[in-house]
């Protein structure tokens, strides 16, 4: 190749451009990518958050929700609208096409949600939009235990917050647990009575009581002064004198009807370590910051602070990526060394140490020039890309390998060093680009992957096809400069090392020579069996022996789980149902080293975005941190939940229940359940009789549904017309039954310490009234014209049972049911149920819908499905473009379906599942396992051009391109040994490519040799029937030409037959329907330009649809002429015994084999057929029928139209045959 000689010319300069500078830039590069742990990947994802303090979930749903959602439905771009109205709060989810500018919709969604704001009510407060981003998700999870107050040690955790706050990488804290100051203002409502006040009244006296307004300036002896109304409370003792009424000439103060309390907010949380209160910090880091920098500094500034905590205050990490992270470069760096020495050993026992040495420079050399390039391309050091990097340590060889083997080779011709460079390198260039741009060409089609999902996978195909083009430029490259100084040629005494792996593969060829032999002579014998292998692996994945599943568990050295206690229960009840778990926890989980409880809200993890939805005091979350994870794995996640899961289950009054932690994107459960209708007393039949089937299936855990224990209600009708009668405001109504029972928010009360901090002062009745059902009756509202109005008197209550929440999905209600799987597949339990509920009879308007892992998994499949189409489609291109031929690529191809064989036998032997990994896997092995096809396929051409027959070709290829071949193979497969055995994430893509391209490569070099040769006499055939000539030149006198069986007439009528009734079916059930759509289609467009520019490209993508399929009928046809051309070329070859051995004439080549080379001969008088079984070739030939002369083909009409020779002619013939060549052979009893 051209640019060789520049090389060879510059070398020096090249060597430094091209080995040196890499590396520099490479290392440098490398300590400025910013280093994450999960992907930092942005979501078409927005949330608005309401919260409405009071507010039962239907009341949520009718003020807030669907207000809300109204406006957000007319936005543009919107994919889905979810919604959830529970007690108190309301969340709406916004999904935008994936090609949407989150950042525009963002502004889109604030604005939608200020336009439904004039229609929520006051009571509701101002809604919070946010964008959903995974670098939300918490870095680190500190927790602060101490023997102080709650409010205390709360007061003490913020300081620290605020100080951890400083550091620059760290972008925001959240705390939780713990107590917050209130200022508590207890009314008794007999008091009230006493003083003819309502609560109202008293909210009203304490908003008021603090004013701080400007009054304007006064000038005085030319002095200027600011005036100033300042009436505001600066300590808790101040609100006792604060006036609320006068009552028979004298002033009626707070104190008097109402107890002040300077307190805690009643609906509080509080967290545990280890049985000790804590308060815990959530930390988050800036986008790009580098994860470990980060962990380091906050720990750093703990070890700082706890120096100056007061006695008894201690800080603990409860959870922190960077440890997961510092393990994943461990594990990577761990990997990376194995593989790099497995790599190496492989070589040198394959190759000598000499060439072992050069040829694993490569990985270096390659992983160096990768970093360099991904920080141009602006990529991070996140887990995915440090998987891939890993994934691709056994690959980054294979070009190197390919290439010093090759050079070796011709160094060892006695060409001098430069010669053997140039010459090798030119030799096998085009191969190699071919193989690595295949390899490329897999991965690539992964970023056509849509959702969460491809966003999160498509850092792979960026960084693989990075490192491989990275390992072509050094193998073309780096290697040819480097074997241009340090190649030794042939020379005395020379090629010790080269003597030993010589004579280690020489078994291995012993071996493979006459398997290849034989394959070579039972062709269809190979491909029967290929195929039956085939079809077999594809029954074992339709059978369902092989589950399928989203993610593999995950290996985290926690379990989370989650306590839930009927809705309403007190926040003291939930603690002691906690503190028995905790008990129990300790009691059967020695392998706990720590225990984080929290108590009445969700709990910060820190490997789960979340969206804070307010407290719940009937919640709890509990949080065990095992062991070493290389101890603990998966299995040992089970074995503790199975042995906590019978204690769990009979904690009573509680809800128990694991939350999984799984690899990728994070997910409502893995079987999710979605009814559809609009009234809720039919919604909950329904969701009663799926909950009731998915509790008989086998796998199903941990079962919920949105009506499970659903909150007692105390509904209050009012009567509007009395209401309006006695003067009475709805709003006034509505508020004193909530300042009541829940309280009112008045003002914000200044910390008299630090005026930096400001609490809550809340207005409601005592403790002891508002646990009474009859306050109501006594409540008292004043009218407008003064006087008061017992409730009792405009409403009535009535009890009821509620929900726990409203769920929307696209403005419609949706019930949702759920549920864990345990020991069997989620995809599995969904398709049980979907089994059984189809016999379930649904009332008009309410349907069933699936979601959860087999959504995901039907989502993600297509995406790769299409992927794996296209990979297909674009390594054919390449192939083509290479070989300028279609059937030699088919043959290449031949090593796809190998290759599944060999990864569902690996995922039937190691127990693995079916998941997204083992696809994607699959998908890059397709381009993967060709290389080594392509090489071997080059190889067969460079022999056939050196005037080499077929089957001396692929034999000879075979022997030559043994050794890089299984050098190539196990390298690739020995980079993944110790990632597959080490990360379960990863364990199922590593036994796919590790089990797929050794079986495929074991059967490449038997299969793709049979298929080529196969393929190739296939087209020789094709192009001899095509010419009317025979294109053989033959002897004067008579030989037997082949006459194989025919029924032209009948088969002709018989694909004419078939060919119309596909014809008429296509039409009816394909065709037409395509034309009604197009011809019903509208086209909209702003312009006359855009509405011809889409109606032009919507009838072009028409008609190529169109032709397709007539294509695709006319498929009965095409095997038709693929049939007649095969039976035609067949009339040109024949056999010719003479005095001096056998001519064989095919369509491909002629072959002459003297007497001393037929070994043996097997005639077979009922098929008119004949073995032979020359040198190492076994031939077949029959049946035959003598003729003189040369023959000349005639059209094709006219050859079908051709009578064939008549039984007893050829009977004779074949006989004839049989006798010359028995009297000529030397060894006429010798069997085949």
């Amino acid at each position: 190749m051209i640019y060789l000689k520049y090389l060879q010319t510059y070398s020096r300069l090249f060597l430094f451009l091209s080995v040196i500078l890499p590396v520099v830039c490479g290392v440098l590069a490398y300590q400025f990518l910013p280093k994450e742990g999960n992907p930092e990947i942005t979501v078409p994802v927005s949330v608005v958050v309401t919260p409405f303090p009071g507010a039962s979930p239907e009341e949520v749903e009718k003020l807030v929700t669907t207000k809300i959602e109204e406006e957000l439905d007319k936005l543009d771009d919107v994919k889905e609208i979810r919604s959830s109205s529970s007690e108190n709060i309301s969340i709406v989810v916004i999904e935008f096409d994936v090609d949407s500018d989150i950042d525009r919709r963002i502004q889109d969604v604030k604005e939608a949600v200020f336009n439904a704001e004039s229609e929520i009510p006051e009571e509701a407060e101002d809604s919070v939009v946010e964008k959903i981003d995974f670098s939300d998700i918490p870095l680190m999870i500190v927790s602060v235990t101490g023997d102080q107050h709650p409010l205390k040690l709360k007061r003490i955790t913020e300081d620290i917050a605020d100080e951890l706050e400083k550091i620059p990488e760290v972008q925001d804290t959240i705390i939780s647990g713990g107590l917050t100051r209130e200022v508590q203002i207890l009314v008794h409502p007999e008091r009230l009575d006493e003083y003819h006040l309502t609560i109202l009244d008293v909210y009203s006296a304490v908003l008021g009581s603090d004013v701080n307004l400007p009054a304007g300036n006064i000038t005085v002896s030319q002095r200027k002064y600011l005036v100033r109304i300042l009436t505001e409370v600066e300590r808790v003792e101040q609100f006792r004198r604060v006036p609320v009424a006068t009552w028979e000439g004298r002033v009626v103060f707070l104190d008097e009807v109402a107890d002040i309390q300077d307190g805690y907010e009643e609906d509080r949380s509080f967290s545990r370590v280890d049985g000790r209160p804590a308060v815990s910090i959530a930390i988050t880091k800036r986008p790009g910051a580098n994860i470990l920098e980060t962990s380091s500094k906050v720990r750093h500034r703990l070890e700082q602070l706890e120096q100056d905590l007061a006695a008894g205050i201690k800080t603990f990490v409860t959870a922190d990526q960077a440890k997961y992270v510092k393990q994943d470069f461990d594990l990577m760096t761990n990997n990376a060394v194995s593989g790099f020495i497995l790599v190496i050993m492989v070589l040198y026992f394959a190759m000598g140490f000499r060439n072992a040495l050069l040829t694993s420079l490569a990985i270096p050399l390659s992983l160096a020039t990768s970093f360099f390039v991904m920080y141009l391309m602006g990529l991070s050091n996140n887990s995915m890309v440090r998987f891939s990097l890993v994934l691709c340590i056994g690959i980054l060889v294979d070009n190197a390998i390919v290439v010093v083997e090759n050079v070796y080779y011709h160094s060892q011709l006695g060409k001098d060093r430069v010669q053997a460079v140039v010459d090798g390198v030119s030799e096998i260039a085009m191969p190699v680009i071919s193989s690595t741009l295949t390899t490329v060409a897999a991965f690539v089609p992964m970023l056509l992957m849509t959702g969460v999902v491809g966003a999160w996978m498509a850092f792979m195909p960026k960084t693989v096809s990075v490192a491989l083009l990275s390992s072509l430029f050094v193998a073309l490259v780096a290697n040819p400069l480097i074997l241009m100084r340090v190649l030794k040629g042939r020379s005395k005494g020379a090629s010790k090392e080269r003597h030993t792996p010589e004579k280690d593969l020489a078994r291995t060829k012993r071996v493979y020579q006459p398997v290849l032999i034989w394959a070579l002579n039972h062709r269809k014998t190979v491909v029967l069996a290929c195929a039956l292998l085939f079809f077999a692996s594809l029954g074992l994945l339709g059978a369902k022996v092989i589950e399928v599943e989203m993610f593999p568990d995950a290996d985290f050295d926690y379990i989370y789980i989650e306590i839930e206690t009927p809705p309403g229960t007190d926040i003291e009840v939930t603690n002691l149902a906690v503190l028995e778990m905790e008990s129990v926890i300790r009691r059967l989980a020695p392998e706990a080293v720590r225990v984080v409880s929290t108590v009445g809200s969700r709990g910060q993890s820190a490997y789960e975005v979340s969206v804070q939805t307010g407290n719940n005091s009937n919640y709890a979350e509990v949080t065990i941190e095992l062991k070493d994870g290389k101890e603990y794995k998966r299995a040992k996640h089970r074995d503790i939940q199975r042995r906590l899961r019978p204690y769990m289950a009979a904690l009573p009054g509680a809800e128990v229940k694991f939350r999984p932690l799984e690899w990728g994107p994070p997910r409502v459960a893995p079987v999710v359940v979605k009814i559809f209708g609009e009234e809720l007393p039919t919604l909950i039949g329904i969701t009663n009789q799926v909950v009731g089937t998915l509790e008989t299936i086998r796998g199903a855990v941990e079962i919920t549904d949105d009506f499970s224990d659903a909150p007692p209600e105390l509904l209050v009708s009012v009567d509007r017309t009395k209401a309006a009668a006695k003067e009475v405001s709805l709003r006034d109504l509505s508020l004193t039954v909530r300042a009541a029972i829940s309280g009112l928010e008045t003002k914000k009360f200044r910390d008299e310490v630090d005026a930096s901090k400001e609490y809550d002062v809340n207005v409601r009745f005592h403790e002891s009234a508002r646990q009474d059902l009859e306050l109501l009756d006594r409540l008292r509202v004043r009218a407008a014209n003064g006087s008061l109005v017992y409730l009792s008197s405009l409403t009535q209550a009535s009890p009821s049972k509620g929900v726990n929440v409203i769920r929307h999905s696209n403005l419609n209600r949706v019930v949702r049911v759920t549920a864990q799987n345990m020991d069997r597949s989620a995809v599995e339990i969904t398709n049980e149920l979907r089994e059984r509920l189809n016999e379930l009879k649904l009332p008009t308007g309410y349907t069933i819908d699936y979601a959860g892992d087999i959504e995901e998994t039907q989502e993600s499949f297509a995406s790769l499905k299409l992927a794996y189409i296209v990979a297909f489609l674009l390594i054919m291109t390449i192939l083509v473009a290479q070989f300028n031929s279609f059937f030699q690529p088919i043959a290449i191809m031949i090593s796809l379906p190998l290759s599944v064989v060999g990864a569902v036998v690996g995922l039937l032997v190691t127990g693995n599942n079916f998941s997204i990994m083992s696809f994607i896997g699959l998908v890059g092995l397709s381009g993967i396992v060709v290389n080594d096809a392509i090489v071997l396929v080059d190889c067969i051409n460079r022999f056939r051009k050196q005037d080499m027959d077929i089957y001396e070709a692929v034999v000879e290829a075979g022997k030559q391109r043994l050794r890089p071949i299984l050098s190539t193979t196990i390298t690739t497969m020995g980079g993944l040994v110790t990632l597959t055995v080490t990360d379960e994430l990863w364990e199922g893509l590593g036994v796919v490519i590790i089990f797929g391209i050794g079986f495929a490569t074991l059967l490449t070099l038997v299969v793709v040799p049979v298929g080529y040769m196969i393929l190739e006499r296939f087209a020789a055939d094709m192009s001899a029937a095509m010419s009317k000539p025979c294109p053989k030149s033959r002897p004067l006198h008579p030989v037997y030409y082949l006459s194989g069986s025919r029924h032209l007439k009948k088969e002709l009528w018989i694909v004419a037959a078939v060919q119309c009734v596909v014809l008429l079916a296509g039409a009816a059930f394909w065709a037409l329907p395509l034309v009604e759509a197009q011809l019903g289609q509208i086209i909209q467009a702003p312009t006359v330009f855009k509405w011809v520019l889409e109606a032009l490209v919507s009838y072009v993508v028409f008609f190529l649809k169109l032709g397709g399929v007539a294509v695709l009928l006319l498929t009965p046809t095409w095997i038709l002429l693929l049939r007649l051309y095969y039976l035609r070329s067949q009339d040109c070859q024949f056999i010719w015994p003479d005095s001096s051995g056998i001519t064989i004439a095919g369509s491909a080549d002629t072959l002459y084999f003297p007497w001393t080379e037929i070994r043996a001969c097997r005639f077979r008088d009922r098929l008119e057929k004949v073995k032979i079984r020359a040198g190492r070739r076994l031939i077949t030939f029959g049946p035959v029928v003598s003729e003189e002369g040369d023959r000349i083909e005639p059209s094709l009409a006219a050859w079908i139209r051709k009578p064939r020779a008549k039984r007893s002619k050829r009977k004779q013939d074949f006989q004839n045959l049989k006798k010359e060549i028995l009297e000529r052979m030397e060894y006429p009893t010798a069997k085949v």
